[in-house]
Parts: structure tokens; C-alpha cells; sequence
């Protein structure tokens, strides 16, 4: 099939070699067949016969992202974006990349002009909520993961709804959170980290039953899964049993001890651990 559409293009290309978009539907080819070396050639090429090209642009900055050279990625965004100050997917794409650099105003800037640009894409919302989140503006990630799940509409996508929960329990909304990560976990039913934040958010509300028996759910997939420990111990604690109780906690600090990783879980555990018992009521 590659073959066919290539030797299609490339006649196409041989009748009339100074058309750029001909140029762009070759690299896109390549590219789409994760050949990103010639699909970077014929972006280029394309630009060569109309510098003003910003489907161009923006693919070869895609493709220069592909692999892994971030700073021409961005500067073929960037070229994009001055030709189409309105190309929402670059400024997206901007954002995107910010955002897993931990550049999160920079993130949050490109991401709210792809959301003015374009209101209705959910991914947008999503990042942006995600942007928020991690500069401890809760209620502003709320609204736009909220926005998020209303526009995936029939197509629902589990992460919206993860991070919704996970941004309401730190609120201390820990119904809605127990309600979104339960929506996660029909759309993604193996997902251990959601199941265990279901337990947790249960734990908080009182639930200690359906916490029970979810917690075993996580556990017998993986027994050494340090959060799913950790909150075995918490129900424990929960259900008046201190010393099993503390044996958990003692497996969670042994399982999470000099890993990176796991460096704020060992830390809430030996603290957790060093402080008085406090007495239920």
C-alpha cells in the first residue's frame, strides 16, 4: 500500500515538481510510515517553493519532535505560527511541549490561545486543567477538565475523568473524586493507580466496606504495589487493628526506600510511622 501511494505521488511530483502541496502529502506519507528523515526532506521541500507554507512548517516541527530535536520542533511551530497567528494546533502543540518540560505559564499561555482559537477541542481543555493543576489552581483545573468530559461527549476519555478525581480530592471533594475515578475505571478497568485512588477516596468518605474489597482487587494483581500497601495499612488502622496495621506500613518504607520514585510515599509512611497513635472516636 506505501509503495503504490509513493509511486503515485512521485508521478504527480514529476508533472509538476514545483507544486508544494504535492511536497507536504509525500513528507506526510513518510511521516505517517515513520520514515522522518525523508519526510523532513520533502517538508522542506515544500517550504523551499512557498516559505509561507505553515502546514509545512508545522509538520516538519512535528516531525522534528518525533525525533526528539525539541528546539527545531519549536522553532518550526513558532515559524508556523507567525505566518497563522490563528493555527490553533501549533499553539496546542506549544503547550503540549511546555507542559512535559514543566514550563507551565509558558503551557498555560499557548494552551489558553489554542481554547480562544478553538473552544471545542477537549485535549486543549484537558492540558490546560492539567496546567492548573500542577500551579495549585484547583478550581480553574476543575472547570476546564469538567469542560473537557462535556466535549468528548459519546467518546469519553478515562483521563479526563482521572484527573478531574484526582484534582477534587485534593480539594477534599472526595465524593466526586470516588465518582470520577469509578467512571475511570469502567473505561480502563485495569488501571491499578485509579483503582487504589478509588479505595483512598472510599477510606475518606466512610466506605470502608467497598474500600475493602477493592483494595484486594489491586492487591492480588500486585501484591508490591507500594500506594495499594499503603492504603491496606489505612484500612487497617481504620478497622482497629494498629499492629497489623504498622506491619504494612513497615513493607510500604522497605518496597519504596531509596527509590526515587516513591520518595513522597516513603516520606508520608516514616512520618506517619514516628508520629503518636491517635485514638477513633
Amino acid at each position: 500500500m506505501f509503495d503504490q501511494e509513493l509511486a503515485a505521488l512521485t508521478k504527480k511530483l514529476e508533472t509538476d515538481p514545483k507544486n508544494p502541496d504535492l511536497c507536504k502529502e509525500v513528507g506526510n506519507l513518510f511521516f505517517h510510515h515513520q520514515q522522518y528523515e525523508r519526510a523532513i526532506e520533502y517538508y522542506q521541500k515544500a517550504i523551499d517553493l512557498n516559505p509561507g507554507f505553515y502546514k509545512a512548517l508545522y509538520n516538519l516541527g512535528n516531525t522534528y519532535y518525533k525525533l526528539d530535536q525539541f528546539e527545531k520542533a519549536v522553532h518550526y511551530w513558532h515559524e508556523a505560527i507567525e505566518v497563522r497567528p490563528d493555527f490553533d494546533h501549533a499553539h496546542f502543540n506549544l503547550g503540549y511541549h511546555y507542559y512535559h518540560k514543566g514550563f507551565l505559564r509558558e503551557a498555560a499561555n499557548e494552551l489558553q490561545k489554542a481554547a480562544q482559537i478553538n473552544p471545542k477541542t477537549p485535549d486543549t481543555h484537558h492540558y490546560l486543567g492539567l496546567c492548573y493543576h500542577q500551579m495549585n489552581q484547583l478550581q480553574k483545573a476543575i472547570e476546564e477538565f469538567r469542560t473537557a468530559i462535556t466535549l468528548a461527549g459519546d467518546t469519553p476519555e478515562p483521563d479526563y475523568h482521572y484527573n478531574l478525581a484526582n484534582t477534587s480530592y485534593d480539594l477534599s471533594d472526595f465524593e466526586t473524586a470516588a465518582s470520577e475515578w469509578s467512571v475511570t475505571l469502567k473505561l480502563r478497568p485495569t488501571d491499578l493507580k485509579a483503582r487504589n485512588n478509588f479505595c483512598d477516596a472510599l477510606l475518606q468518605l466512610g466506605r470502608i466496606d467497598e474500600a475493602s474489597s477493592e483494595i484486594e482487587i489491586v492487591l492480588r494483581e500486585d501484591p508490591e504495589y507500594p500506594p495499594a500497601v499503603c492504603t491496606k495499612a489505612e484500612l487497617l488502622e481504620r478497622l482497629g487493628k494498629p499492629e497489623q496495621a504498622r506491619e504494612l506500613f513497615m513493607k510500604v518504607i522497605s518496597l519504596t526506600d531509596k527509590k526515587e520514585n516513591w520518595e513522597l510515599l516513603s516520606r508520608y509512611v516514616k512520618e506517619k510511622l514516628a508520629s503518636p497513635p491517635t485514638v477513633q472516636s
